[in-house]
């Protein structure tokens, strides 16, 4: 399932921008359920309709933030995380714009209104019920087999297309970062993951002409940001590791004997000695799996390099990342015949007296 997942999402061709990214609210077009608003008469909808709405904008069109007092919420309902939208709605989460939600203008972050935990949660109820958006799929994007390894890619990608210049993270217990748009340290506890994939795919659909960053980034390589960003804050956050699933308990090494022959002996050669032919013009040379002790081997370190490449583990960028090739039980066949052939080098007979 998730190789099939990953080679789905390897096909599109997106755009990422996390300059502005994290709008507490931004716009999206309006829906039937934003029009059915003034029919709803409750208590979340008179704060809506009132306090609400003398900073934020619950229907029409996105536009730019420089046209606004604060940001568009006119989909809040499937960007929050209602945990905490309630908490922020009582004065529980700290401002999320270090220099305020319009940067351009002096003052700086002002504290936001705070309401009781009862109007917090008629509020969180109007949101979920009015401030929706067809064009954020449930269940767009699977992170229930998201691994730690994935985590740091993504952690690479915040950093390689600039994100980092205008969003804050922590490290080491400290803010580092641009402090711009919204501050991210928080991210996994505070959005719909949803929400902020379908962002990820073009945020100008959302908030344009505001500053954002566009960069070339490929379906997968939204998925690592998307994931590391789901990760930020959440205490003890639960990896998927793939050698403890279902499929590598069914792996057989005589399946994988095959699956070796077919992607690996062209450079390690058929007996693993490194000596295959690809092995000719390569520098460095591949590994010679006869006298290592693969056997022995952690099997996430096993897993990693074959999945996803030599230059995840300090080893040869050469090394091809076949986690899209591979299908899944193919890969876990694979790995247990390296486990059950290659166990180091033999020990020399000691020689007669």
């Amino acid at each position: 399932m998730r190789w099939e997942i990953i080679s789905n999402l390897k096909s599109y061709r997106v755009s990422l921008a996390f300059l502005l990214l994290f709008f507490l609210g931004c716009a999206a077009p309006v829906n039937k359920k934003n029009e059915a608003q003034a029919s709803d008469t409750g208590a979340g909808a008179k704060l809506v309709q009132g306090a609400c709405s003398s900073c934020h904008k619950f229907s029409g069109q996105p536009e730019t933030k420089f046209n606004l007092k604060a940001p568009d919420l006119m989909w809040g309902g499937v960007k929050y995380q209602r945990a905490w939208l309630e908490r922020w709605l009582q004065g529980q989460e700290e401002n999320l714009y270090p220099n305020g939600y319009r940067w351009d203008q002096a003052g700086g972050s002002e504290k936001h209104m705070t309401v009781s935990r009862e109007d917090a949660v008629a509020v969180a109820d109007y949101f979920e019920t009015n401030l929706l958006d067809e064009r954020v799929a449930k269940n767009a994007i699977d992170l229930s087999q998201f691994t730690e390894q994935e985590r740091d890619f993504g952690a690479v990608i915040f950093k390689q297309y600039s994100c980092f210049g205008c969003h804050q993270i922590q490290e080491d217990g400290k803010n580092v970062g641009g402090p711009i748009s919204a501050n991210l340290y928080d991210s996994g506890n505070r959005y719909n993951v949803d929400w902020l994939y379908r962002f990820a795919l073009n945020p100008q659909d959302f908030t344009p002409h505001s500053g954002e960053y566009l960069a070339d980034l490929s379906g997968l390589g939204v998925r690592y940001v998307v994931g590391y960003l789901m990760t930020l804050g959440v205490k003890d956050y639960k990896f998927y590791e793939p050698w403890k699933s279902e499929t590598f308990q069914k792996a057989d090494a005589n399946r994988g004997a095959a699956v070796y022959k077919n992607y690996c002996t062209q450079c390690h050669g058929m007996e693993g000695k490194g000596d295959g032919p690809g092995a000719a013009g390569l520098d460095p040379k591949p590994a010679v799996h006869a006298v290592l002790p693969l056997s022995d081997y952690p099997e996430d370190y096993l897993y990693n390099v074959v999945y996803y490449g030599g230059k995840t583990v300090g080893k040869s960028p050469d090394m091809p990342d076949w986690g899209l090739t591979i299908p899944p039980q193919d890969l876990a066949d694979l790995i247990a015949y390296l486990r059950a052939t290659f166990k180091g080098a033999p020990e020399e007979a000691p020689s007669a007296p």
